[in-house]
């Protein structure tokens, strides 16, 4: 008697077509994700080109950068308890920036760093250095709709100077996530740095 023979199992066709389609959307949904950005990208400021002599309006406030300069070293007055005039020597060496800036919708503060080429950041010096009521922006409330012409000070290495741009925010810490920061370009070429430098005063009287 013969053996029952089982009946073959069948076999589909394979469709190239669709394992190839198959594997391009894979293959695009992986590109997508590694193309987005991530969440600290999603909540970075805002950045609005300008350059010196030039007004940029953000959100919350507008900044003109009438002009840069370096000094070695300020002259600065004294105070009650140390009337005599003081020098203020910097660890590199000092740079200003005069400005003419605004809150535009409340009253407020605007924040300066300074922006090297490689990504360092140097922050503007503190409202006492130098002390000068008024003139020193950083720290410095601004009255609403109302001009107001001072600098920020940066003790910066002379070496990070060549391609530094300085920044601009709403607020006195940080620029804020989503926010605008303003991004000034201050055509320090490789010529102009060396000219500043030379330039550069041995003492700039601030009294």
């Amino acid at each position: 008697m013969n053996a029952r023979t089982e009946p073959s199992a069948r076999r589909l066709p394979i469709r190239w077509s669709l394992v190839a389609t198959s594997l391009l959307t894979l293959a695009a949904i992986v590109y997508l994700r590694k193309a987005e950005p991530d969440y600290e990208a999603k909540l970075a400021p805002l950045t609005l080109p300008g350059a010196i002599a030039q007004r940029v309006e953000a959100r919350n406030f507008a900044i003109e950068v009438k002009r840069i300069r370096l000094a070695r070293a300020y002259l600065v007055r004294g105070d009650y308890l140390h009337p005599q005039p003081r020098m203020l020597k910097p660890d590199g060496i000092w740079l200003s920036a005069l400005t003419e800036a605004e809150a535009l919708k409340e009253p407020g503060y605007i924040g300066a760093q300074l922006r090297t080429r490689d990504g360092l950041v140097y922050l503007a010096s503190g409202s006492s250095r130098p002390k000068l009521p008024g003139s020193n922006f950083n720290g410095q409330e601004l009255a609403t709709g109302l001009r107001g012409t001072g600098g920020y000070f940066f003790d910066v290495p002379s070496d990070r100077l060549h391609g530094a741009h300085l920044q601009f925010y709403w607020g006195p810490l940080a620029p804020g996530p989503m926010d605008h920061l303003i991004d000034i370009d201050l055509g320090l070429d490789g010529p102009k740095t060396q000219r500043l430098l030379q330039e550069a005063k041995p003492v700039l009287d601030l009294r």
